[in-house]
């Protein structure tokens, strides 16, 4: 069998191309500067926006209460929070006092309530791509076996709930599971989110599966995905490329709640 190695760039495009922000649209992102890895995940987000005339305000973390107390008068659109954050910073605490509507990750316990009933929600972009990516692979997920490795409240979590409301049937394996295998096997898809590199492999998959990648752990000069790509070559029928399957989807479907963001904050409409 060979397997196809899937690139998201072409589904990205596809989302950008139906996002027209006003002048003035502003996505603030936090980040740490001294983080490497946050900072290139920063640039590629300015490159997408770029693309679409978004706006992107860098800000740093506040080091202090009196600039934690500054920070809310500084936003000047919708927010995203970068990680790592500092251990100071608290996230949920800061997504109460901005509140749902400025939150551009779906981290907002009213988004994540309104995800969990099925209903329209502002979703984790990460969660949100590898569920468009999955359904654009399988053709449909309605009655698909979905194993999802990973249980994270931003990704894995939404992920299971954005799976169920398409129709699939999803199983869960977080860092408890007792036999990893047992629990991925059988499915049509599996999508790998627990950042542990070469955590899947071909025993993990039945024959002709849909393996999705989402982890990306740098090891040395490379990056590294949860799936061993060179155990499941010639098993799987698509891979998923690691960082450019899921990844230019995710940043797509951040700027998609960006600006949607932007017509909630200042009351206008926009092309979802």
């Amino acid at each position: 069998m060979q397997t196809r190695l899937f690139s998201g760039v072409d589904l990205a495009n596809t989302i950008l191309d139906g996002l027209n922000p006003v002048p003035g649209d502003t996505l603030c992102v936090l980040a740490d500067p001294l983080a490497p890895g946050a900072m290139a995940y920063v640039d590629r987000i300015s490159d997408y926006a770029a693309r679409i005339a978004l706006r992107i305000e860098r800000l740093a973390y506040p080091t202090s209460d009196e600039e934690h107390a500054r920070l809310p008068a500084l936003l000047t659109g919708p927010v995203l929070l970068i990680q790592p954050a500092p251990d100071a910073f608290d996230a949920s605490r800061f997504l109460d006092h901005i509140g749902p509507d400025a939150d551009a990750e779906g981290l907002h316990p009213v988004h994540a309530g309104h995800h969990a009933k099925g209903e329209v929600a502002v979703i984790p972009p990460t969660a949100e791509a590898a569920a468009i990516v999955a359904a654009h692979l399988a053709g449909s997920l309605e009655g698909a076996v979905v194993s999802v490795v990973g249980a994270s409240p931003t990704v894995g979590r939404p992920l299971a709930m954005a799976l169920l409301t398409a129709g699939a049937t999803v199983r869960v394996a977080q860092v408890t599971t007792k036999d990893l295998v047992a629990e991925t096997c059988g499915a049509d898809i599996v999508v790998a989110a627990a950042g542990v590199p070469g955590l899947i492999r071909c025993d993990h998959l039945r024959r002709g599966a849909i393996a999705i990648d989402i982890g990306v752990t740098r090891v040395g000069n490379r990056l590294v995905g949860d799936i061993d790509r060179a155990a499941v070559d010639g098993h799987v029928s698509w891979l998923t490329h690691v960082p450019d399957g899921v990844g230019p989807v995710t940043t797509a479907c951040l700027l998609r709640n960006a600006v949607n963001a932007c017509r909630k904050m200042n009351s206008y409409s926009v092309s979802t």
